[in-house]
């Protein structure tokens, strides 16, 4: 075997474990996102039915379900404000150290976890 045919082999297998890389980092988001996606429909369906009971319930204490609405929709007004102002600490960092880890440290065994 000539050092051309080894350098050509050498590059062949680099190739295929970098593609390798890709595809498990690929199926790694996709599992994230698909979890990710799931949890916000469970929990946005809880919202709805806990938004709906807290709704009657207040318009029975009030007497007025118009003023229990928009004591409900504050709630969640409020409750959106706050995660508006904390999204860069909550998702964004969150996501960055993910992909930080996945792509850079996932395969190096020097790396220690925090």
């Amino acid at each position: 075997m000539s050092i051309k045919d080894s350098v050509k082999e050498y590059f062949g297998l680099k190739s295929d474990a970098f593609k390798l890389g890709l595809v498990e980092n690929a199926s790694l988001i996709i599992n994230r996102l698909l979890s990710i996606f799931l949890l916000i429909l469970l929990l946005l369906t809880a919202l709805v039915f806990l938004a709906t009971g807290a709704t009657r319930w207040l318009g029975l204490l009030l007497d007025s379900t118009v003023a229990a609405s928009f004591i409900t929709g504050g709630f969640f007004l409020l409750l959106f404000l706050l995660f508006f102002l904390l999204r860069k600490k909550l998702f964004v960092n969150t996501f960055v150290r993910l992909f930080a880890k996945m792509f850079f440290h996932g395969n190096d065994p020097n790396f220690m976890e925090e």
